[in-house]
């Protein structure tokens, strides 16, 4: 990779050129510190709301039909996400449309209009996207089980799109006043990668100048942890899916790499335990997936799948089992397989400029830090199989498993 170009505008927002000369693709993403897990009680599901907001009307372009047929007359994919951490919004096109990206973005970031009658449709359509997860647990479970574990917290949405009464009132002021509240320059952060060099430098700072300075602090988030370890929701399913974790590490913690490589030991890929025993060996999922979190002050680590009816207990008591015995029973050629694995997996992802862009703007925005994948990269390669060992001595503990369960018995 060739040297990145990173630089700071006037109003605080950080800018990085990534050049990757050979790639046919130029990504071009925008990162905020705008995330669910800063949310108020009465500002729930808002920052999901503001970032399906993006795309439906400015000044300069008034409709998402207009916005829509100039992604497209370029031959361009776009897409925006919220987590619980941060709002992201990308385009992905060719170099020689790189500058109208960078414009694009800014547009619609800056000079949205948040047009009442299309704020009022995508109340709508999040309220769907709501009940879509609710009525999937393959889908929804994953947000169920970290709000389990944390929505006693005092301020944070754990479930990110919030629940449908959260919703069912959002109007234009409200997301307005939501925007003008958390968008910070200082919590800003432009990424461009691709076959592109840092003449792109001026284009940025033309289109984000603007951006006003904002001397809002983020609420201090202090995570609270469920007393009760078990919950069961009762639907109507032809399967039953369970969740089951533990309390982890946060990403602040320099034993993240080894957390992760325990993780594809247990159930990060179809050559794992739990993969092996409850799919391959017993035959009683389609799926088993990890789906642990991340978060500053902390996270968790957790396994999901879904199971006939009959054998939910069977597929949870091989969880149990393997989680109470992975700090004995690990073994070095696991560890180097989860190694080889990570690595082979992150150097293919690494031939896409979103994949680049991602891991750059996230670094920067939420680490401060400007580490390259291949600094990473290199951190997984020196996890010992000691760190690994007596990391799982401290996760892994039977005691403290929770479980969420939804059937409809």
């Amino acid at each position: 990779m060739n040297k990145t170009k990173s630089f700071k505008l006037n109003n605080g927002i950080r800018g990085v050129i990534v050049p990757l000369p050979g790639l046919k693709s130029v990504t071009t993403e925008v990162f905020l510190k705008i995330g669910s897990k800063y949310e108020s009680k009465g500002e729930f599901g808002l920052s999901h709301f503001l970032e399906h907001m993006a795309f439906k009307g400015t000044v300069k372009r008034p409709t998402a039909q207009q916005i829509n047929t100039e992604i497209d007359a370029k031959g361009a994919g776009y897409n925006a996400g919220t987590g619980h951490e941060m709002t992201s919004y990308y385009v992905t096109t060719v170099k020689e449309n790189a500058t109208w990206a960078i414009e694009l973005l800014s547009d619609i970031l800056l000079n949205s209009i948040y047009d009442k009658e299309e704020t009022k449709k995508e109340r709508g359509v999040i309220i769907e996207e709501i009940r879509m997860y609710q009525d999937n647990p393959m889908m929804g479970l994953g947000g169920e089980f970290t709000n389990f574990l944390y929505g006693d917290s005092k301020i944070g949405c754990w479930n990110i799109a919030g629940e449908v009464n959260d919703i069912k009132n959002v109007d234009r002021k409200t997301i307005v006043d939501y925007k003008n509240k958390f968008f910070n320059p200082e919590e800003m952060v432009v990424v461009v990668c691709g076959d592109v060099d840092e003449s792109l430098e001026g284009s940025i700072k033309d289109s984000f100048s603007g951006v006003l300075k904002n001397d809002l602090v983020l609420p201090e988030v202090k995570l609270i942890l469920n007393k009760e370890k078990n919950k069961t929701i009762k639907k109507e399913l032809e399967q039953g899916h369970f969740c089951m974790g533990l309390p982890a590490l946060g990403w602040s913690d320099k034993r993240k790499h080894a957390l992760r490589l325990l993780d594809i030991v247990m159930g990060g890929n179809s050559s794992s335990r739990l993969y092996s025993r409850i799919r391959e060996e017993k035959a009683l999922a389609y799926y088993v997936s990890s789906v642990g979190e991340l978060f500053k002050e902390g996270g968790y680590w957790a396994i999901q799948s879904g199971v006939n009816l009959e054998k939910i207990n069977e597929a949870m008591e091989i969880v149990r089992e393997e989680i109470g015995k992975i700090a004995e029973s690990i073994k070095e050629e696991e560890l180097m397989r989860a190694k080889d694995y990570f690595l082979g997996k992150t150097k293919l992802a690494m031939d896409r400029t979103s994949f680049i862009s991602s891991f750059v703007g996230q670094k920067i925005l939420l680490e401060n830090s400007e580490e390259t994948i291949e600094e990473e990269l290199e951190k997984y390669k020196k996890v010992t199989f000691k760190e690994v060992k007596d990391l799982a001595k401290e996760i892994f503990k039977s005691e403290e498993i929770r479980t969420l369960v939804c059937h409809n018995k």
